[in-house]
This record gives C-alpha cells, sequence and structure tokens, in this order.
C-alpha cells in the first residue's frame, strides 16, 4: 500500500496553506484538519482496497517470432463493487527487446479488462513470464499494489510468419493456374516413366531386356526428369554469426532465411535437410518432405546457437561427402572472414564437382559503409584503406567461389532468406541440378 497521486497533490497544497500560518496563527487549525482529514479519507480507501480480490489472465504459453513486432494480450478483472483505476506494469524476460510495458485503465465491476502490450522479441530461447506487477485506486488517496500470480511462458521461435505469407502467396499463384495439369518433362533423371517399343538412336543402357524376351522385341525405359531432388541446408554457428544485425544476430537471421527456404522446397516437392557447423558438425534432420519433417527442421533451427569458436569447413565439406550418395543442392549460410578464405575455397573444392554448392554471404553492411566514406581526416583515412582492403579480399573470395563453379548471393542479413529462395527458384528453372 502507498500514497495515491491525489493524496500526494493534495498534501501538498495543504503544506502550501500551511505556509501562511506564521502570518495568521489563529487560522492553525485550518491547514491541520485539512491534513488530517485526507490521512483518514485515505486510511479509509487503503481498507477498503485490501479486500479486493485481483487475477490476471495471460496464455500459458506465448509463442512469438524472432524479429517480428506482436502484442501480448493480458486480461485483468477485479471483484470490487465500484470501478477501480488500474495501472499494470509487465517486466519482460531478456528474450524481448523491451524491458517492461506499462498500461493504465478503469476496471468496471463485472467486467474484464484486457491489456494490449507491443513487444518484439530479439534472442531465440524459452522463459518464465514474471508476475504483473498492479496499482490499484478508486478516488486516488491510497494505491494498492498487487502481484497477481501467472502461470505462463514465454517461447521466442525463428520467424515462421514470414512462411505464413509466403504460403498465402503461393496459394494465391496456384489459385490462378487452376484446372492446369503439368506433363511429365522426360530427360535422363532417375524417374521411371514408362515402357515403350525401342526406336533408333535410343541408348542401349535403356533397354529392358526382360521385357524385350516376354514381347519379342526390343522394349525401352522412359525416364523423366527428376522432381524431387536433395536440398541440405547448412547453418554457419561460429563466431562472426553472432554479430548483431539489426536487433538480431547474424545467426537468427539465418535461421529465418533457412526455413522461408525449407517451406520453398518442401512446396517444390523436394527434399530438405538441414545441419550445423562450427568446430564440428551437428546433424539435423536428413532430406525430406511433409508436414511433420518441416517440424523438425524448425524444432532443429530453433535450437542453434552462435558460439564464439571458429567455422571449420573442411570438416563441413568432409561430413558432406561422407553422408550426401548422389547429386544434392548444398546451401551454406554463413559470413564471410577478414582475410583468410583459402577454407572456405577448398570446401567449395572438394564439394563442387559431385554436388552443386551455393554460399549465402551475409553481408556486412558496417564495412561496405566503412569502405565508401570519404576520409575527412587521417584517423578516417587510415579506417578507410583498411576497409577497402578487407572489401576487396572479400569480393576477391567470391569471384574465386564462383570461379570454382560455386553459387554466390551477397545479401544483407535481413533479407537473406528472399535472396536464397530466390537463387533456389532460378537453380530449379534453369535445371542446374
Amino acid at each position: 500500500m502507498r500514497p495515491g497521486p491525489v493524496l500526494v497533490r493534495a498534501m501538498a497544497w495543504t503544506a502550501a496553506a500551511g505556509l501562511v500560518v506564521p502570518l495568521l496563527p489563529s487560522l492553525f487549525w485550518v491547514p491541520l484538519a485539512a491534513a488530517l482529514v485526507l490521512l483518514a479519507l485515505a486510511a479509509a480507501e487503503a481498507l477498503s482496497l485490501r479486500r479486493v480480490g485481483v487475477a490476471v489472465d495471460a496464455p500459458e504459453s506465448l509463442v512469438l517470432s524472432l524479429g517480428e513486432a506482436e502484442a501480448v494480450s493480458l486480461a485483468l478483472r477485479t471483484d470490487a463493487g465500484r470501478p477501480l483505476s488500474v495501472r499494470l506494469r509487465q517486466a519482460w524476460p531478456p528474450l524481448l527487446e523491451e524491458a517492461a510495458s506499462e498500461r493504465a485503465g478503469l476496471a468496471r465491476p463485472g467486467e474484464v479488462l484486457r491489456f494490449d502490450l507491443p513487444v518484439r522479441a530479439a534472442r531465440r530461447g524459452r522463459a518464465p513470464l514474471p508476475a504483473p506487477a498492479v496499482a490499484l485506486t478508486a478516488f486516488g488517496l491510497a494505491e494498492r499494489l498487487v502481484r497477481p500470480a501467472v502461470r505462463s511462458e514465454v517461447s521466442v521461435v525463428p520467424d515462421l510468419r514470414a512462411v505464413g505469407r509466403l504460403h498465402a502467396r503461393l496459394n494465391s499463384f496456384a489459385l490462378r493456374g487452376l484446372g492446369a495439369r503439368l506433363s511429365a518433362r522426360l530427360g535422363k533423371g532417375r524417374e521411371f516413366d514408362r515402357l515403350r517399343e525401342y526406336v533408333r538412336g535410343d541408348d542401349f543402357r535403356d533397354v529392358a531386356w526382360k521385357a524385350s524376351a516376354r514381347h519379342g522385341k526390343l522394349i525401352a525405359r522412359e525416364f523423366r526428369l527428376d522432381r524431387s531432388q536433395d536440398v541440405v541446408v547448412c547453418l554457419d554457428c561460429g563466431h562472426r554469426m553472432a554479430a548483431r544485425v539489426a536487433g538480431l544476430t547474424r545467426l537468427d537471421h539465418a535461421v529465418n532465411g533457412a526455413l522461408l527456404l525449407s517451406y520453398a522446397c518442401n512446396r517444390m516437392e523436394d527434399r530438405v535437410g538441414l545441419l550445423s557447423f562450427a568446430a564440428s558438425v551437428t546433424q539435423g534432420p536428413r532430406p525430406g518432405r511433409g508436414a511433420s519433417h518441416l517440424r523438425r527442421v524448425t524444432s532443429f533451427a530453433a535450437a542453434t546457437s552462435a558460439g564464439y569458436v571458429h567455422s571449420d569447413y573442411l570438416a563441413l565439406a568432409a561430413e558432406l561427402r561422407r553422408a550426401l550418395r548422389h547429386r544434392t543442392l548444398v546451401i551454406v549460410f554463413t559470413a564471410l572472414g577478414e582475410t583468410d578464405h583459402e577454407p572456405l575455397l577448398r570446401a567449395a573444392r572438394a564439394l563442387s564437382p559431385p554436388h552443386l554448392v551455393l554460399v549465402a554471404v551475409l553481408d556486412d553492411p558496417d564495412l561496405r559503409a566503412a569502405a565508401e566514406t570519404r576520409p575527412a581526416d587521417k584517423l578516417e583515412l587510415c579506417r578507410t584503406l583498411v576497409a577497402q582492403d578487407l572489401w576487396s579480399a572479400r569480393q576477391q573470395a567470391v569471384r574465386e567461389l564462383r570461379r570454382l563453379g560455386a553459387l554466390v548471393i551477397e545479401s544483407t542479413p535481413q533479407d537473406v532468406g528472399e535472396a536464397a529462395m530466390n537463387a533456389y527458384v532460378e537453380i530449379k528453372r534453369r535445371q542446374l541440378l
């Protein structure tokens, strides 16, 4: 219990009126009586507030998307017989950008007062929701502080709202072509299509000898281009991915992009797998399809975290060469180093002949800005020259990756998911797999 704002202001005015007592000693009892009356009224209000029950309802599990602006709804109700002014202050766990949110309202008898508190998740994880602090007052002379028990947990997952937006857009495109039928595209793929009579020019390796013996004539097997291909997404969890850009770590942006890309692969009937690597490789879900598989991919991606260790690209290449049995699209979300790019180049050289490698480079906007700055003094000149050397080394590494046969996209961390998805669609269109 504490003094209310009305009591504080009234006591201040009473104290100011007491300054005239030395001039008019006979009126000393007026401010004294006013103060006593105010204290009595405040005590009566405090006694009435002590009997008021307060309850705050929150969802048992709050699931927030990383980096998205959302609102958490809390419902407050009291058993008071008169309207009460309410101020609610909710402290948030460290997973959110906001330290606390505060709202005020009027709780009427028998009604539920709802507060929508805007929040933005800053890091992935799970934490309990602290109990909110509630201040109640009827006339402003006394305030009662209450902390109703709230059993709720906050879970921050990768940005699934972006996946939902992509789902809606793809559905709209699919509805435009409703009724159209896709014919199988014939070619030298791995998927069997049908048997037909042999014609001159067919490869003898395609002859079905058993079927030819049954029919008494040459029968050839016909194949179609593969529709379900394998895609493996690799998340770099090294120390460079722990740096924060636009409020999120680079790894958080990469996780959001990986989930967006995984949904696109699943929608295009490809099998998608996921793994993470730093000093060692952590194998995630193997390439697969379907809603349950996407849930496993999301769960694995949400549990990844960046450590302050070196990224071993050679260990990644060795693990992929051991695990992948046929041609696969390998997509690596990473941030290039400052000068030593030889391990990444050697890994791309080891993977590129049997597989198609796509390196999604999370750009460094601060380094680019420093390299393009016009120096105003000697100190800025030194900084600009160093930034230009680092930037030219990065560009040289990108050119070398492309020379080795790898595909490279450079994007800001916020847009890396969309850039990777566009590159994947272009690969499918050009049939590079």
